[in-house]
């Protein structure tokens, strides 16, 4: 049982018996209701080496409603990193592929993780003789099992998602070689979404080009993705234009056919009630408009509301079609936004950054995410609840010694996987991935103290000199960069900042 779903229950009884006794109504009797929580830290560990992270398909970690979390963590060996996921404090690794003659399996990622605890990534194989490596779609028991989804004689792949009745979803490439690949890595291939089941590996085409992307699998087991629509190179962005689609029923349907103007498109969620989410350039790759799909209904979300810059993407859907997402103000801040029904929320900031991201949105409407300088990529993780955002810092014990920098999933049970840096003890510095578990309701006194004392701490990294935010989203030719509109990690936000600065 979540404690501090007991406590809210007696708070709101007592606050129910307060009012019918005295009479007394509004601010007073509502402030137990936003009463927020606290929570017990749980740091995942290393495999060997020096840090764990959250693993994960974009920044969603794997987390499910039981409380199994996914980890990637360093070895001993640095050309290794192990994935285990981690329930109640047992930890299962997860079996690398075998060593065969002239390969040797080693590193494993997890995507995600269902609500049995089958879970889906891929692993990788390594040329003993080359050096060259090669990823699989993989998925594993929830004993750690390993399954090879790779068909006989194809090319690499990476499994991305897994539904609560085991149906996964990925993509494969072949040998055909493409400048304009949705592979990564060093998977410069030619792509095509799969749907794989008791089994059986399906192969879901394309609408109309070579190329298509499998990300999403929902228990309906609808897949999103992207598509490339015809094999003719745009002339602003010099590949084909691509799509999002929903595969269902055995076809590919194209789900924004152009409707924003731009030549690229994609997912970034799909929820159980079929509700997929995402973005679309507009005319001249400009800018980007998020949306909203369901039942054949595409709903631009701009149209609900903006910060006024003309960029903004659709991040994470809950099964009551309340969307996260970014949206671009005019001064160029990213911020977390909030679209519910017809009403648009902007997010703000965590006092001291003027930028932030959502990663995940629970059921209660409950999201996390990170905040940050747009100048620097320092950041804080994130809870947004009852209308305010909380610095997650402030809602832990401050002996615990790990400064949370920002959180990647939220589960119905108020569960939150977050990343944090150790600030005390011989590892000081070390990355490590954390599970938060809520545990009863905070002191205001205590929390208003921990959020003074950080404030002084995120005053202190300020440079004296005021900068105007990166233009992160816009290369200097103007054209929006897609990376930014899917939900990006810390690591890769700093990266990109490193580079503008260099």
């Amino acid at each position: 049982m979540n404690p501090c779903h007991t406590t809210a229950g007696l708070l709101r009884a007592g606050v129910a018996i307060l009012t019918m006794a005295t009479g007394v109504t509004g601010q007073a009797a509502a402030t137990p209701e936003a009463a927020h929580q606290q929570y017990r830290v749980v740091v995942l560990p290393v495999d060997g080496g020096t840090d764990s992270y959250l693993a994960g398909y974009l920044n969603f970690a794997p987390l499910n409603n039981r409380g199994t979390i996914g980890v990637s963590a360093d070895t001993a060996n640095p050309a290794v990193a192990n994935s285990y996921t981690s329930t109640a404090g047992v930890q299962t690794d997860l079996q690398p592929l075998p060593s065969t003659p002239g390969r040797s399996g080693n590193n494993t990622y997890i995507n995600w993780i269902n609500q049995w605890g089958l879970s889906a990534g891929f692993a990788t194989q390594t040329d003993t003789n080359t050096g060259a490596s090669a990823d699989s779609p993989v998925v594993w028991t929830p004993g750690g099992e390993i399954i090879d989804l790779k068909p006989k004689n194809s090319g690499v792949g990476r499994a991305v998602w897994v539904n609560n009745f085991g149906q996964v979803s990925g993509w494969l490439s072949s040998s055909t070689p493409d400048a304009c690949s949705f592979g990564v890595g060093a998977n410069f291939a030619q792509t095509e979404a799969f749907v794989w089941q008791f089994g059986f590996l399906q192969r879901l085409g394309t609408l109309g080009g070579s190329e298509s992307y499998g990300e999403f699998i929902n228990d309906r087991g609808q897949v999103s993705g992207h598509s490339q629509t015809s094999n003719t190179p745009d002339s602003v962005t010099g590949c084909p234009p691509y799509d999002p689609f929903i595969w269902e029923n055995g076809r590919m349907i194209d789900i924004n056919p152009g409707d924003f103007g731009g030549a690229q498109g994609g997912t970034n969620f799909l929820n159980n009630r079929g509700q997929a989410v995402g973005f679309g350039t507009t005319a001249g790759e400009a800018g980007a408009d998020p949306f909203l799909w369901q039942s054949g209904v595409l709903t631009n979300l701009n149209s609900i509301g903006t910060l006024g810059a003309g960029v903004g993407s659709a991040y994470n859907v809950n099964n009551g079609g309340h969307v996260v997402g970014i949206n671009l103000t005019t001064e160029g801040e990213e911020h977390a936004v909030l679209w519910r029904e017809d009403e648009f929320t902007d997010l703000s900031t965590l006092s001291g950054y003027d930028c932030s991201s959502p990663a995940g949105i629970n059921g209660r409407d409950q999201i996390v995410g990170f905040s940050f300088s747009c100048e620097t990529g320092a950041a804080h993780a994130f809870l947004w609840e009852h209308g305010e955002m909380l610095d997650l810092n402030t809602l832990i014990p401050g002996d615990v010694g790990i400064e949370l920098q920002y959180a990647a999933w939220i589960n119905e049970e108020g569960m939150i996987a977050a990343q944090g840096v150790l600030t005390t003890g011989s590892h000081q510095g070390d990355t490590r991935a954390v599970l938060l578990i809520p545990s009863g309701p905070c002191d205001p006194g205590v929390q208003a103290a921990r959020a003074a004392a950080l404030q002084s701490v995120v005053t202190a990294r300020q440079t004296a000199t005021t900068v105007a935010p990166r233009k992160l989203f816009r290369g200097p030719d103007g054209r929006v960069n897609p990376v930014f509109l899917t939900p990006v990690s810390l690591a890769v936000l700093r990266s990109q900042i490193q580079k503008q600065s260099e």
